[in-house]
This record gives C-alpha cells, sequence and structure tokens, in this order.
C-alpha cells in the first residue's frame, strides 16, 4: 500500500468504474492491482430427461446418488447373484437389492483472483489473473432409510466361522443323501430282493432320480465348492460378497425349499436321513452407511473409489494472461473528460487471453468433488463497448467467447448421465474437447455522486457440448459378468449448458478525491451479488454468487 501511495498517479482512471466489466484500457505507465473474494454456492441444478421432472425443472444436486434400490443396474456383477438367487428360490421375478440411498450434496466455491494490469502505451494494456480457490463439497449420505430395505446384505459365510461351517455342513448332509439314495436305487436295480424297500423305491425311481439331480444342483447353486461337480462358480452362499437376509423372501423361499428337500429324503432314507440343516447361513443385517463406504472404497467390491462424504481442495486455479487494446474513445485521453463526462460518449475495446491450466480439475475416484480449473488450455476473445450518457448514467456491454483445446484426461466412462457409481475398470484414459463457451454481459450503471455507483448486472452464458473419444473393450474377468464395449462418446452427454445470470450492486472510488488532491492513495471497491434465474442442459448449477472487489492504482512510468 506505501508503494502504491508513492506511486499513485492514475490518470487514467475514471471516477467511479462500477460492477462488473468495461471497456477501459489502462493508459501508459499506470498500473493497476486488482483482487476479489468471490463466495459461490450451489445445492441444485437444472435437470434433464429425469423421470417426473419436466426439461429444465430445477432438482436436488444429489439427486443421481439418491437411489430407490441398488441393484443390477447400479452394479452389472451382481447379475449373476440374482440369477442364482432366482434359480435357488424358483422365482424369476426376484431382483436384488442393496436398499436405497439418499444423498444431500451443497456446494461451496470461494475464488480469491489477484490481477495484474499496466497500460504499456495510449491504447493498449496487459495483465495476468492468478486465482486460488477453495472448494468445498458438504455431502449428508443415508442408506436404508427405513430400515427395511433392500434384500441382501454382506455374506458373514466369508468371514464367520460359524456360518462358514453351516453352508460347508450343508452341502456335506445334501451330498451324502443324494449318494445314499443314489447307491439304494443302483442296489434294487441290480437286485430288487436286496432290501424290503426295494420295491417302493424301484415304484418311485423316477422322483428319486429327480430328487437326487435336484438336491444336487441345489445344493450346488447354493453352497458348492468353487470347481465342485455340481457347479463350477460355486454356491452363492460360499462366492458371493452378498446374500439374502434372514427373514427376506429369498431366503424364507430357499429355507423352505430345503425342508422340502430334507422331508422328500426322510421318505426315501427313513431315520438314515443325513440332513438336519435348516438352510445356509443368512446374513444379519441391513446395509449401514460404513458398509455402503466400504462397498464404493474395498477394491474387492470393484468400484474402488472415494468415500461419499464431504471433500475439501484448496490449490491455484487456471492462470490466464492477455491484453486489452482501444478501438475508439470519444474522451481522447482527456482525464477532464472522463472525471465529468458530458452529453453522449462511447468507447470500444477488444482483448483476449491465453488460459494456462494450472488448476486442478476433479478426481476421477471422487464422484462428488469440484476441482479448482478446468484443466484445459485455452484461449478467449473480448469484446468492450461503454455507452456514457452524460454524467450519471453508463452502460458495459461485453462478448466472450472461449475455445478450449484438446487433451487427454482421466476419466471414469458413464453410459448415462444419471449411472454417476461406475465401476474401477470404466476408469480409462480419454480425448477430451471442452465445448466453447460463449457470454454476453451487460451492466447499467447509475453514477449518484463523485463516489459512489449503483448497478444492475446481466450475463448470458452457453457452452456447447463437450466431445470425448475412445473405445474400450472390458473382459468379463475384469467385469465379473460379460465382456464389454464401452465407448467414452457417452460423456458428451449432458455437457451442453445455458445459463441466465441477474445480479446488482454498489461501488465506491475515491478517484475523483485523488484528483482533486483531498486523498493519498486511489482505490475502488465494489460489491456484487447475482444468481442464476434460468438454465437448462441437465448439469447446470444454480449458483448463488457474492463478490467484493478491491482496485488500487499507481503510475509506475510516464508523465501525468
Amino acid at each position: 500500500m506505501a508503494i502504491i501511495a508513492i506511486f499513485a498517479n492514475p490518470a487514467g482512471a475514471q471516477r467511479v468504474l462500477g460492477v462488473g466489466d468495461d471497456a477501459l484500457v489502462l493508459p501508459r505507465g499506470v498500473f493497476r492491482f486488482r483482487t476479489l473474494g468471490q463466495w459461490t454456492w450451489f445445492n441444485e441444478r437444472y435437470g434433464k430427461d429425469t423421470p417426473g421432472r419436466p426439461d429444465g425443472a430445477l432438482e436436488p444436486l444429489g439427486i443421481d446418488f439418491t437411489l430407490d434400490t441398488i441393484g443390477v443396474r447400479q452394479f452389472p456383477n451382481l447379475a449373476p447373484l440374482q440369477a442364482g438367487i432366482q434359480q435357488l428360490t424358483g422365482n424369476p421375478t426376484w431382483y436384488a437389492s442393496l436398499g436405497n440411498t439418499v444423498v444431500n450434496l451443497r456446494d461451496h466455491v470461494a475464488a480469491f483472483p489477484f490481477v495484474f494490469e499496466a497500460g504499456l502505451s495510449k491504447r493498449f494494456s496487459v495483465g495476468i489473473q492468478i486465482p486460488y480457490v477453495h472448494t468445498q463439497t458438504s455431502a449428508f449420505f443415508n442408506v436404508n432409510t427405513a430400515g427395511t430395505n433392500g434384500n441382501l446384505g454382506f455374506n458373514p459365510g466369508l468371514a464367520v466361522a460359524v456360518a462358514t461351517t453351516q453352508n460347508t455342513t450343508m452341502y456335506t448332509q445334501f451330498v451324502t443323501a443324494s449318494n445314499q439314495l443314489e447307491a439304494s436305487l443302483a442296489a434294487c436295480q441290480a437286485n430288487p430282493g436286496a432290501s424290503p424297500s426295494c420295491p417302493a423305491l424301484l415304484q418311485n425311481q423316477a422322483s428319486a432320480q429327480s430328487l437326487i439331480a435336484n438336491s444336487r444342483a441345489f445344493a450346488g447353486g447354493a453352497v458348492g465348492p468353487v470347481g465342485g461337480p455340481y457347479n463350477a462358480r460355486g454356491g452363492v452362499y460360499i462366492t458371493s460378497p452378498f446374500v439374502p437376509i434372514v427373514g427376506t423372501d429369498a431366503q424364507l423361499s430357499i429355507e423352505a425349499r430345503v425342508a422340502a428337500f430334507k422331508a422328500l429324503y426322510s421318505q426315501f432314507l427313513g431315520a438314515g436321513n443325513p440332513i438336519t440343516t435348516n438352510g445356509p447361513f443368512a446374513s444379519q443385517a441391513r446395509l449401514s452407511v460404513r458398509d455402503a463406504q466400504t462397498i464404493l472404497t474395498d477394491p474387492n467390491f470393484g468400484i474402488q473409489a472415494d468415500p461419499l462424504q464431504s471433500v475439501s481442495r484448496s490449490h491455484v486455479g487456471d492462470i490466464d494472461v492477455g491484453g486489452k487494446f482501444s478501438v475508439f474513445d470519444t474522451f481522447g485521453g482527456s482525464t477532464e473528460a472522463r472525471m465529468s463526462p458530458k452529453g453522449l460518449n462511447f468507447r470500444a475495446a477488444v482483448g483476449g487471453i491465453f488460459r494456462i491450466p494450472s488448476g486442478q480439475i476433479e478426481s476421477p475416484d471422487n464422484f462428488i468433488d469440484i476441482g479448482t480449473g478446468r484443466g484445459a488450455k485455452a484461449v478467449e476473445g473480448r469484446v468492450f463497448s461503454d455507452l456514457l450518457i452524460g454524467s450519471h448514467f453508463w452502460e458495459s456491454f461485453i462478448v466472450r467467447f472461449n475455445k478450449p483445446f484438446s487433451d487427454t484426461q482421466t476419466m471414469r466412462i458413464l453410459d448415462k448421465p444419471n449411472e454417476e457409481l461406475a465401476p474401477y475398470y470404466r476408469r480409462q484414459s480419454v480425448s477430451r474437447q471442452l465445448g466453447s463457451a460463449f457470454e454476453f454481459e451487460t451492466a447499467p450503471r447509475i453514477v449518484v455522486n463523485d463516489f459512489l455507483a449503483v448497478s444492475a448486472w446481466y450475463m448470458y452464458r452457453h457452452k456447447q457440448q463437450d466431445h470425448y473419444s475412445g473405445t474400450f473393450t472390458i473382459p468379463a474377468a475384469t467385469t465379473g459378468f460379460a465382456d464389454i464395449t464401452i465407448d467414452a462418446s457417452t460423456l458428451d452427454l449432458e455437457t451442453e449448458q445455458t445459463e441466465h445470470r441477474f445480479g446488482g450492486g454498489i461501488s465506491f472510488s475515491n478517484l475523483y478525491s485523488f484528483d482533486q488532491g483531498k486523498a493519498r492513495v486511489p482505490f475502488e471497491v465494489t460489491y456484487l451479488h447475482w444468481q442464476t434465474m434460468n438454465g437448462s442442459g441437465g448439469n447446470q448449477p444454480k449458483f448463488f454468487t457474492d463478490q467484493i472487489q478491491l482496485r488500487l492504482y499507481a503510475r509506475i512510468f510516464g508523465g501525468k
């Protein structure tokens, strides 16, 4: 501040600039330092193709993670388990469910850009913007909210000795019973008089043979070992990380079938029936939040991602380097004309920036975090114009067009935008071309006096669709259910965005006082509030932003 005070002499400044951008180009030798704090939060977006909602309707930010049921659609590797349980229960309409989820998200972004600008000539100035960005995602995550959601839980047979023993005992008993009945049937077929029970057994030998085949298939599908003679993949209670919960329809159906097999074997084997089990060991509880986080993070479950919990980032954002050239200015460089404008005045300028991708993008392993930048090089062209009427009203009109360069990023490829829980095998290196963005901004301002101005503010923003490319074939050994081919072009969906922002603010400036010799350090302070009032695209947040900006001026070379 002391250095700026020593060199302060902002001959080219206007008495009250106001909020927003404008066409002012710093004259030769004038230096301006700008810093601002910008605080943005959002917890809703303008949706698209959401069941039960019209396109463009506001919806909670966490809607893609709020699911009525978690099943095969979210975890395709549950498909073999679902098919296995359908076969064991004899119910083809049974569907696997880990329960429901509720996710509430609220995002905050605090940006603190530091902007250094200097006029190199009468018409040309250069500048650099270095932002420091802090992002915060606040998450509330809950599962099985009613306490009765879902029909699957963790398989205790994989970790609890008593459960393992019960399952292996069931298999042994079923195999023993089927072997005994098979041996008795073979003996009676070879010698019908070998036993008093042979006539009855031979009379019902078709039923006996069916019982042997069906019970072996049932035992193999439920509790058979991997590579076993009756189910090479192994029974679901032996291999699956999830099994039916105690007391649920599926578990009761399986236990009922065990009881039926036990009764049938008793008819043939009598007191020698070895089957005493009531069924395989069920899961004892529905999934908790901790269990759900384990499924997300443990590599054994295939997703291998960060937990769904609050997360923050702090890092430098994308840096802009550019310049601005004055095309037309009716003030003609006159300080007096700027400080006390009269009649109708107009000025125009053009500019451009090159964006350095110094910010961090979202992590492919975190489904809800916010990056501090887009991570892509870009160029941006800008056109500025100011219309001034008298000494109390002026309005700026700004047009910007941003064109990112293509790059390569590691991302999880989603088939649909709302299927966020992508397994780890979908984490691939893809070619990315972010969509170009067009912005139109205007800020009408009323200068109240030599120190204060009030402003309205509006911006229209449209970003074109992103484009991703890359095709990948994933074998069944990796997916756990089948060979699949994934195409990165599905990431294009719902990346086009349109937004209308409205706001207003107030400005205080002592530049006129400084020019009169009544202030030592020339500065301006502005406050702007804006929010998104309308949007579309499916992934366009509804922003609420407050911004405070400080501008300091100094002359670093040249005369007044």
